[in-house]
């Protein structure tokens, strides 16, 4: 079976939300991304030699890693049609653009800044000032829809949704935005959303990875 290596909280979660949701069977391998240490034994390093996640073993010994990709490789193996979109639908590269926009303008763009110490307060700040136009534009694609693609849950909202479960503790405020706010909630009561988010606090004291215990 399938591997995904996955530290609680972190965004190995987007990819547990995409499983769930695309009724994919993965394997989980528990590790704590503070010490890299594998609850199995081992060391992340051994897994990915830049000791971050999502890495996702194949059962023929190939390792994908970057969040994006391993979301998309879920989605494909997904049988459950109304999550699943193919290549040859009109969705699919819609679909790739949104899985980057999280990638690239909210986790890395934020995440990667202001949960790191080496990132002074100064930088933070000014990482916090660029999400207003970030989310603009998530304002204007739900505008009129529930989901990033419309009426369906897609492997891009898997994404998204992690990005709410730790928006607060990055400590932006997209209060101001009705379309947001109405599908922060509505995405976070979905009940395989829910009850990944509540068995993940558990791992994380667990493992005594305490992510946000500072």
């Amino acid at each position: 079976m399938t591997t995904l290596y996955h530290a609680p909280l972190t965004c190995s979660l987007a990819a547990r939300f995409a499983a769930a949701e695309g009724d994919v069977d993965l394997n989980i391998a528990p590790l704590n991304l503070a010490t890299k240490e594998l609850a199995a034994g081992g060391s992340l390093y051994d897994v990915n030699p830049l000791g971050q996640v999502s890495v996702l073993a194949l059962p023929d010994g190939t390792k994908l890693t970057e969040t994006s990709t391993v979301i998309a490789w879920i989605q494909a193996q997904s049988a459950n049609a109304d999550f699943r979109i193919d290549p040859d639908s009109p969705l699919y590269f819609q679909m790739l653009r949104w899985l980057a926009f999280c990638a690239t303008e909210l986790h890395k763009g934020l995440f990667r800044v202001v949960f790191y110490q080496e990132a002074t307060d100064e930088v933070k700040e000014r990482v916090r000032g660029l999400m207003p136009s970030r989310f603009h534009v998530l304002e204007d694609q739900l505008n009129g829809q529930e989901f990033l693609l419309g009426d369906r849950f897609s492997a891009a909202d898997a994404y998204l949704t992690w990005f709410f479960v730790l928006s607060g503790h990055a400590q932006v405020d997209h209060a101001s935005y009705p379309n947001i706010e109405a599908y922060r909630q509505r995405v976070l009561a979905r009940p395989a959303i829910q009850a990944l988010i509540h068995s993940d606090m558990q791992l994380d004291q667990e493992l005594k990875q305490n992510l946000f215990a500072a």
